[in-house]
């Protein structure tokens, strides 16, 4: 179990605090060449780089001189990657504009937007949704506007592709459940609401109106928390989206949705780390806030997921391996390692995983359809 208090945690703890919800370092703060690195490697492990530099800046921590250039250099770097996203972004929404297609973005950049200092938020891909009738179109107009091809068979929720050197996610399936009674409530519950515009960096972009958005976001890190690990970024997201949608959720049909999903015992754990670890305001909360020490416990188990893995399990395990089945079954033994230790948060779902998703991909591996695994 690792030590929340110890070094690098403690520190990157408080200036991931500090730049979260803009407060300032209650000392004054000096880290060597060392501290830094160890500081360095546990902020990139958990894609909070652009975070943590802009927070040393802010709260004009001593550095060596070494450090204060890397540090200048990320700022910068992180920067012009969200620009690029958000450019390529203002395209998406353009092409999409221009050729009559309802889509809506999730995630990334409509959620960077919130953040004090969006251009400081890690970002990653551009994840968007199209439903069946506006699907073919959107692929046919990538392709015929940007000569980009989904050639091939998409995973489980999504085709891959890439666009100006930009990460795109086409979904086809939102959110993709392993039980098959939490799939249809998802359905009706995603597919019975409308989206509402978000505005990122000059343009209105459309994405998931609040109280789905927090459930989506949650349900997105969880999943991903007991399949592999991961990371404190999209923590990050799900406190940053409490903060900004406060009094606009609707705290009753949140909590039946997640009582519905299965999922309400996992949501008090995540909100349980949204206080005690990212230092979110109590009045953000959406259900009461269990301190006991069998929540405690709990809170420790996720979060020694989150440290061990870092974002997206990326550092738990080794991802290079020659055979795709070399890595199907590592990750195979992985998750069924944390479906044990997550099980009583969501039972129905990591149930249906063991009997379901995880047979169904191994019949996949053997029929030498890795897609998606």
């Amino acid at each position: 179990m690792i030590n929340h208090q110890s070094f690098p945690y403690s520190i990157f703890l408080k200036l991931l605090r500090s730049e979260l919800w803009q407060t300032p370092l209650d000392f004054n703060l000096e880290l060597n060449h060392v501290e830094f690195n160890a500081l360095y490697d546990l902020a990139s492990k958990q894609a909070m780089l652009g975070m943590i530099a802009n927070s040393l800046i802010r709260n004009k921590v001593v550095l060596t001189r070494e450090d204060v250039m890397k540090i200048l250099a990320i700022q910068g770097r992180v920067a012009k990657s969200n620009k690029a996203l958000n450019s390529e972004l203002h395209l998406l929404c353009k092409l999409c504009a221009d050729n009559g297609i309802e889509t809506i973005v999730v995630k990334g950049q409509t959620i960077g937007s919130y953040y004090p200092n969006p251009l400081a938020r890690t970002p990653g891909d551009i994840d968007f949704f199209c439903n069946k009738t506006n699907l073919p179109k959107m692929i046919s107009v990538m392709k015929k506007n940007w000569g980009i091809s989904t050639e091939g068979k998409p995973s489980e929720q999504h085709y891959t592709l890439s666009h100006n050197s930009i990460p795109l996610e086409l979904h086809h399936c939102l959110m993709k459940f392993a039980s098959n009674k939490s799939q249809k409530i998802w359905d009706d519950i995603f597919y019975s609401h409308k989206s509402v515009s978000v505005y990122v960096d000059g343009c209105n972009v459309p994405t998931l109106e609040p109280t789905i958005n927090v459930l989506y976001t949650f349900l997105h890190l969880y999943h991903h928390l007991f399949e592999l690990g991961v990371g404190l970024r999209q923590f990050s997201d799900v406190a940053i989206l409490l903060k900004t949608y406060y009094n606009v959720i609707d705290k009753e049909k949140f909590l039946y949705w997640l009582d519905s999903l299965d999922f309400r015992k996992a949501f008090d754990v995540v909100q349980l780390i949204l206080v005690k670890v990212l230092g979110m305001d109590e009045k953000y909360i959406l259900s009461p806030l269990a301190c006991d020490k069998k929540s405690i416990e709990a809170m420790n188990l996720f979060m020694n997921v989150v440290w061990f893995g870092g974002n997206f399990g990326f550092y738990g395990h080794n991802r290079k391996y020659k055979y795709k089945a070399q890595y199907f079954l590592v990750t195979t033994y992985r998750k069924l390692q944390l479906y044990y230790r997550f099980y009583r948060f969501s039972p129905r779902e990591i149930k249906a995983s063991i009997f379901y998703s995880i047979p169904h991909k191994a019949l996949m591996a053997i029929k030498g359809d890795l897609k998606g695994i």
